[in-house]
């Protein structure tokens, strides 16, 4: 008996080792990882801060999840084998009012699969806006929202121009035209005007009903396709305010600049320490402007919301001096005058100064303008009206000089860009050959100089 259960304990262990066999492994799993990049074609820049989705297509509550980098790479690891969809997220893409296309994945080995994705070129989404154009004189898109400034909510049915400038050179000699063209926001606020030139200036404006935007100076880029909101508010002066700094390319604040809010009453503001602020503004996308002395002045169009203030920081590129030193006595409205007073005694144009501009009295800028030879007050969507040149039977926008600078005006509509009330002299040049050099900007349409400061008043 103890022999037997002695051979059982001794033949135990290897009958236990004969039964236990090591376990077959199960098979591993396919893992892969998906990386790329997204890219905007249409603006030629990656597309950072995109959100990249790999669904499931088996299984649609399966989602993977990446963020595009700055320079548009994402990765996702560890995908199983299966079919995947995958497509991307981004404010740009509502911008544009376009949905990413998906592109399907098919995961069958271990190895890193590359997918690039990006946002449809410029050509591509004019001629999906505008249809196919004319290839040897392509033209170009503008298109965005329209929203509110009181709500920031789109605004449907509202009414969009943008105006821009033709020259021909004809037998009749250089004639400019000032084209416009129309459009209006679909239910969920989008407006698309095409038809405009490239690379080229373009006046805009937005409205409905009582509310409107500014005149706001835009550029279409060379590519063809503009993407900028415009913001309707109340046009009278109101609840609006804006704040800022104004420094030169270097980074130093500029203490004596002078910011203006185009078509706003008031007398603008002169920065303190390179800061400024404007108050009882109208509301929505306006046009504002910073001026100093030895600087290019700097026009850049701003969203003034109701109720709250916008910030808009502005920097001025050193101007490269093109006249030679001069001595300045008195003050910069002093010497002005002594200048507007050489040219009326030189016996050219028409002038206007500010003993006239009282008798006058204007309440719009056309009003100074009326019976004056050679100007022709038109009327327009505005009841401030038009003020254009008489030019070969018809009439033409004249180049207009507020305080020696050169402005963009293509609709001859003044009240866009200054107060009457703020008008302290005039000079209207409506013959081209009359025009002194420093006014002449070979427009063929004569000028308009316009000098504002603080006027006597009549008792």
């Amino acid at each position: 008996m103890f022999r037997s259960l002695f051979v059982f304990i001794l033949t135990a262990p290897a009958l236990l080792a004969a039964q236990v066999r090591p376990a077959t492994p199960a098979p591993q799993l396919i893992r892969a990882r998906v990386v790329g990049t997204v890219f905007d074609s249409a603006a030629t820049q990656w597309l950072g801060g995109a959100t990249v989705q790999l669904v499931d297509a088996s299984n649609p509550s399966n989602v993977r999840t990446a963020i595009a980098a700055a320079n548009g790479r994402f990765a996702i690891d560890s995908v199983a084998v299966g079919t995947y969809l995958i497509g991307f997220f981004h404010q740009r893409l509502d911008q544009l009012g376009i949905e990413a296309p998906l592109f399907r994945v098919n995961i069958t080995t271990p190895e890193e699969l590359e997918v690039p994705m990006a946002i449809p070129s410029a050509e591509s989404i004019i001629t999906k806006r505008c249809g196919p154009g004319d290839p040897e004189q392509p033209m170009g898109l503008y298109m965005g929202f329209v929203r509110s400034a009181a709500t920031n909510q789109q605004v449907p049915a509202a009414r969009v121009r943008a105006q821009y400038t033709e020259v021909t050179v004809g037998s009749r000699g250089v004639e400019r035209r000032y084209p416009s063209r129309f459009g209006s926001s679909t239910d969920d606020g989008l407006f698309t005007l095409c038809g405009v030139p490239r690379n080229a200036p373009v006046t805009a404006r937005a409205y409905a009903g009582a509310d409107s935007t500014g005149f706001i100076e835009l550029r279409i880029p060379r590519n063809g396709l503009l993407v900028r909101d415009l913001v309707i508010g109340s046009t009278n002066k109101g609840t609006g305010a804006l704040r800022g700094t104004v420094k030169s390319a270097s980074g130093k604040e500029i203490a004596s600049a002078r910011v203006v809010l185009w078509g706003a009453s008031g007398n603008g503001a002169n920065t303190a320490n390179g800061q400024y602020t404007l108050d009882g503004l109208p509301t929505g996308t306006q046009m504002v402007e910073a001026r100093a002395i030895g600087y290019q002045p700097m026009r850049l169009a701003v969203d003034v919301p109701a109720g709250n203030a916008a910030t808009a920081d502005i920097t001025l590129e050193t101007l490269v001096a093109t006249v030679d030193t001069v001595r300045v006595r008195g003050d910069r409205v002093s010497n002005q005058m002594v200048e507007f007073e050489k040219r009326r005694r030189a016996g050219f144009g028409a002038f206007i100064d500010e003993n006239q501009l009282n008798s006058r009295a204007p309440i719009f800028m056309a009003d100074i303008f009326r019976s004056v030879p050679g100007v022709v007050i038109a009327s327009g969507q505005s009841p401030q009206g038009r003020v254009m040149m008489r030019n070969n039977g018809g009439t033409c926008a004249p180049a207009v000089f507020l305080n020696g600078m050169n402005v963009q005006v293509p609709d001859g509509n003044l009240d866009a860009i200054m107060n009457s009330q703020e008008v302290m002299a005039v000079e209207v040049y409506s013959r081209t050959a009359s025009v002194p050099a420093q006014f002449d900007s070979r427009n063929g349409c004569g000028s308009i100089v316009v000098w504002t400061g603080p006027r006597k008043q009549r008792r």
